[in-house]
């Protein structure tokens, strides 16, 4: 468990806000609900802490394919059963690691103020 002592709460309230804005955006463009989006990113980045900061940089582009895949948060799904990532990662064949394919130049630009999805 996290030693709650030690958090910074004004950067987590940003962090927050920030994966709420990007879920936002991907709700939006890829017609899925925004609070869903957010718990799917917060799922993945407990699993994949390397990854927090191409999310809030850049966005979701960032992450790898089928990043939904490789959280460490069950949901219920539409058969009313709770499902587990690794389960359905056996399921659908998905590597045991995510893939990345990010943009090379995202990967070595130096932080830029104003970066966006």
């Amino acid at each position: 468990m996290t030693d709650v002592s030690t958090i910074d709460f004004a950067a987590a309230a940003a962090v927050i806000k920030r994966i709420a804005e990007v879920a936002e955006a991907l709700g939006q463009a890829a017609g899925v609900g925004a609070m869903e989006t957010a718990g799917s990113f917060v799922s993945y980045l407990a699993e994949h802490p390397e990854d927090i900061e191409p999310l809030l940089r850049f966005g979701a582009s960032e992450l790898p394919e089928d990043w939904i895949h490789y959280g460490r948060l069950t949901w219920m799904g539409a058969d009313g059963k709770l499902h587990h990532p690794a389960v359905v990662r056996l399921i659908v064949g998905a590597p045991e690691t995510p893939i990345h394919r990010r943009t090379p130049l995202r990967a070595i630009l130096p932080p830029q103020s104003g970066d966006l999805l």
